[in-house]
């Protein structure tokens, strides 16, 4: 796994980080600020908090516009506003005549009065009801700096209702004239289509989704979850020019703001899906994708988060590669002065006071075949709460006493909705249809709706507060720095050990404190003796065949394509990185062209001899660890006698039709007899029910454990 750093090294200067260049200016325009440091120039919208222009007279074309405006939401936003507030405050939040000219601050404040920010129009996903909080934007430039910082300060005062904070980040649309190269890892790094190439596209199973006919990708398949990545493996990711030798990169420089602990898959950039398609650029720090994030708060709770700051990095006069190689050097740059020293004013721990904490992992497991812990990764988080009892589903067109009982969501796939012949749909100049990518059809009477099960807040899933995590040495040792004083609880996770270590005792952090919790004792959970595993728990299908290949629209319908006689898996013949596939979902029967496909029931054989000194009595075992499912069952056989369905099979995000092999990590066991189990060779059957082709299980690992 790629290294990560997630709260990282104490910062040590104090000063604008590139001292050189002339003073910053800022000046109040009336409905906007501009900001200039020589190298950039910016434009801050006063009502809206939006980041309105960015222009450098670096440029092929001196300070041509950088912002798109062409599709979705333009230029650069925060995803709430707080233009529709009860009061706006607009203000300088540091002069550059009192700091030398080293740096401009402009807010935009909107205050809640206890009622919702966002008004009365569309909301962000989850955030039903509205946003009852305080939001405070924040822009800076520095002297010399080439790029920006934004921030943004959620506030829930004791005197506000509950509420909650729905799905959030900050974005871009960029200017699909000057960005034509994204960049988002090694696999990832190249031209992109055009948003001609979009419009002109034919349609696919999901409206994200369009076969490509025009450009040089025709024939692909362009999803916007093709470039989704693990978050803390990309602390800088952008757009960047061919012609005008410019990029313009998201770089976290600590991720201890963000959702979901250190392994949370996410949209990074891709082509909006709109008319038009403007290159797009997203920073989750509350994302749903692949597995829920929670941030709700309870009437009169205070409660406060600074998001960021982020450093919006704008190199010039290379070319894509070469631009994307500085970007990731500047990452370190950012990561050496976290905490910034010059943000004031609002709950935003400075570096003195933040503390220091190490330890070693000790594995203890009689069963494991080594005591290193490789990719280990310790954090510090919220206590986890108790678990949410899951209650059935109901539709949101029954009353309590029609309920129906649902296990899970079908697919990610939106339903069918009657066709209305008596209105023309406006279409675009190649005759295509207009808004198709953005227009969610109306759901029929009578069609399923969900009620979304509430979670229990873990490290998993938690957006409400800050998280500090660090890679670990295989030996267990570890450091996290720059922790926020307050109460935590450790976790730790590795390749190799199916589970995670969660503390049963909390610890409080003081105000620079340096506290050394020395050796503490992982004793991984079993449930027997084990008789084989498929798969390395590493919350992750990465081992398993595409594993290294799965940026592509559809491997879900590829399944029956490569496996044609399904998986027949052998323990000790066969190889997972061959012979076992990222996602056992029904096999596609159907091969339409856009991926609308139903397929036939699919089980997966697993031969095994049972080792000489194992039980084949009491208690057997099969231990799941899920990285994504959409599965309403699992049937299970063994040695031809069913045992199953498994009916709590559900967990993680929508991980297949969001091409990913990374979502939130669940377990799920299933006991059975172990009489069923025989002396030599023995054989499971794990059966995907027919059913919509994204609907299946990604697997991190399968294990057998049986104890008398």
């Amino acid at each position: 796994m790629a290294s990560v750093v997630l709260s990282f090294i104490i910062s040590k200067s104090t000063n604008a980080q590139n001292p050189g260049g002339p003073p910053v200016t800022v000046t109040d325009d009336g409905p906007t600020y501009t900001m200039s440091n020589g190298y950039l120039t910016i434009k801050v919208d006063k009502r809206s908090g939006d980041l309105v222009s960015v222009k450098t007279p670096k440029t092929i074309t001196p300070n041509i516009e950088l912002m798109g405006y062409v599709s979705g939401h333009h230029a650069g936003y925060w995803e709430q506003s707080p233009a529709r507030a009860a009061r706006e405050v607009t203000s300088i939040t540091i002069d550059p005549a009192t700091v030398k000219g080293d740096r401009a601050e402009v807010s935009v404040k909107g205050y809640s009065d206890g009622r919702s920010i966002l008004g009365s129009g569309p909301q962000a996903a989850g955030q039903g009801g509205g946003l009852i909080a305080d939001l405070e934007i924040r822009y800076t430039l520095e002297r010399g700096a080439h790029g920006l910082y934004t921030y943004a300060i959620f506030t829930h005062q004791d005197t506000y209702p509950a509420g909650s904070v729905g799905e959030s980040r900050f974005g871009f649309k960029l200017s699909g004239k000057v960005f034509d190269w994204l960049s988002v890892d090694e696999q990832r790094n190249a031209i992109m289509p055009t948003g001609k190439d979009w419009d002109a596209g034919t349609d696919l199973n999901m409206k994200e989704s369009r076969r490509l006919t025009t450009g040089p990708y025709i024939g692909r398949a362009e999803h916007k979850y093709d470039y989704s990545a693990d978050q803390s493996k990309i602390p800088a990711f952008g757009w960047s020019s061919t012609t005008q030798k410019v990029g313009l990169y998201i770089i976290n420089p600590s991720f201890e703001y963000l959702s979901s602990g250190p392994l949370h898959f996410e949209l990074t950039g891709h082509i909006d899906d709109g008319d038009g398609g403007d290159p797009t650029l997203l920073d989750y720090w509350r994302g749903t994708h692949y597995g829920g994030s929670e941030l709700n708060f309870a009437a009169n709770e205070p409660w406060t988060k600074v998001v960021g700051p982020i450093f919006i990095y704008v190199p010039t006069g290379n070319d894509p590669k070469t631009l994307f190689v500085d970007a990731k050097k500047q990452v370190k740059t950012e990561q050496a002065h976290w905490p910034y020293a010059w943000v004031k004013g609002v709950d935003y721990t400075p570096a003195a006071e933040r503390a220091t904490v190490k330890g070693r992992i000790k594995l203890v497991d009689p069963q494991a075949a080594t005591t290193k812990l490789p990719n280990l990764l310790v954090g510090l988080s919220f206590p986890d709460q108790p678990a949410v009892p899951r209650a059935p589903r109901m539709r949101r067109d029954t009353t309590p006493a029609q309920a129906v009982v649902i296990q899970a969501p079908i697919a990610d796939v939106p339903a069918p909705a009657k066709r209305d012949t008596a209105n023309k749909p406006p279409l675009l100049p190649n005759g295509k249809r207009a808004n198709r990518g953005t227009y969610v059809a109306p759901r029929p009477a009578g069609a399923r709706n969900f009620d979304f099960q509430p979670q229990a807040l873990t490290w998993q899933n938690d957006a409400k507060h800050y998280e500090f995590w660090t890679n670990g040495a295989e030996d267990g040792t570890f450091t996290i720095p720059n922790v926020r004083p307050g109460t935590y609880q450790l976790h730790a996770i590795a390749d190799g050990v199916l589970g995670a270590y969660d503390a049963t005792a909390t610890v409080t952090i003081t105000p620079g404190q340096k506290l050394d919790l020395g050796t503490i004792e992982w004793h991984p959970t079993h449930f027997g003796k084990l008789i084989w595993q498929i798969g390395t728990p590493n919350r992750s299908a990465k081992e398993f065949y595409k594993g290294d290949d799965h940026w592509h629209w559809g491997m879900y319908i590829e399944y029956a394509r490569f496996f044609p006689n399904d998986v027949n898996f052998t323990i000790g013949k066969s190889d997972p990185a061959k012979d076992w596939y990222i996602y056992q979902v029904p096999h596609d029967t159907d091969f339409k062209p856009d991926g609308r496909d139903m397929g036939r029931a699919t089980p997966w054989t697993i031969n095994f001899t049972m080792p000489a000194d194992a039980p084949t009595t009491g208690k057997a075992t099969l231990r799941f660890g899920i990285s994504g499912s959409a599965a309403r069952s699992l049937g299970i056989s063994v040695n031809g006698k069913d045992v199953g369905p498994d009916n709590d099979i559900s967990g993680g995000g929508a991980s297949m039709m969001r091409d990913g092999i990374e979502g939130t990590w669940v377990e799920r066991d299933f006991n059975f007899d172990a009489s069923l189990l025989k002396p030599g060779q023995n054989t499971i059957v794990l059966t995907i029910p027919a059913g919509q082709v994204g609907t299946g299980i990604c697997y991190d690992v399968v294990r057998l454990e049986v104890a008398p």
